[in-house]
């Protein structure tokens, strides 16, 4: 009896042992890609109002923490290298980060906190792609800000930039590409900074 349990017993470990065998490895990137807060730029404008920053819309494809290479028609995802969050946050608190650091007495805050401001800043993601080698990176997003009272748009901009990689790396192209998102976000910024204006108080 005793040998007929140690049998089942080992054919058991034996059978769990070939069901985790079987599981994916977990990847684990080489490389997380951010866009640190002392990188944005301060608007050369106060901001004089209070601000929503919206999370960007965008497609599937510029969605994750993925970095999309764009081949011609084709997209396909950086190896190896990743962003730190996926690509729609990581612009929301860029803009963010660089409207907080304007002078003036307004605020800018993400949206998700619900706070009673006087304008909303909505955008999409047009484009958020490295290049194929040592191709240009690019991004580009375009801004609607809307009075948040009476939800009419009060002005709409495209903003694009470019940057070279330093190499066909996946670290250098993605780095390439995280400087010229920030340069698109502090753009943004200091569009949302010219552009409003202080609201009278009400009672």
């Amino acid at each position: 009896m005793k040998t007929i349990l140690i049998a089942g017993m080992l054919a058991t470990t034996t059978l769990l042992a070939a069901c985790v065998s079987v599981l994916p490895e977990p990847f684990i990137p080489a490389a997380l890609i951010s866009l640190p807060a002392d990188r944005a730029t301060a608007p050369a404008d106060p901001l004089n109002a209070d601000v929503a920053v919206y999370m960007p819309e965008t497609s599937r494809a510029f969605a994750g923490a993925d970095i999309a290479v764009s081949d011609n028609q084709e997209l396909v995802y950086l190896d190896q290298v990743r962003w730190a969050d996926n690509a729609p946050g990581l612009l929301q608190t860029a803009v963010v980060n660089a409207l907080t650091k304007a002078g003036g007495p307004g605020r800018a805050v993400p949206a998700q906190l619900g706070a009673d401001v006087d304008y909303d800043v909505r955008w999409r993601i047009i484009n958020l792609s490295a290049g194929k080698d040592t191709a240009p990176v690019r991004a580009e997003v375009q801004v609607s800000l809307m009075d948040s009272g009476t939800r009419r748009m009060v002005a709409q901009q495209t903003f694009s930039a470019e940057g070279n990689p330093s190499d066909r790396a996946p670290r250098a192209r993605a780095a390439a590409l995280a400087l010229v998102a920030q340069k698109v976000a502090d753009d943004v910024a200091a569009f949302v900074a010219r552009t409003v204006t202080a609201k009278p108080a009400t009672r």
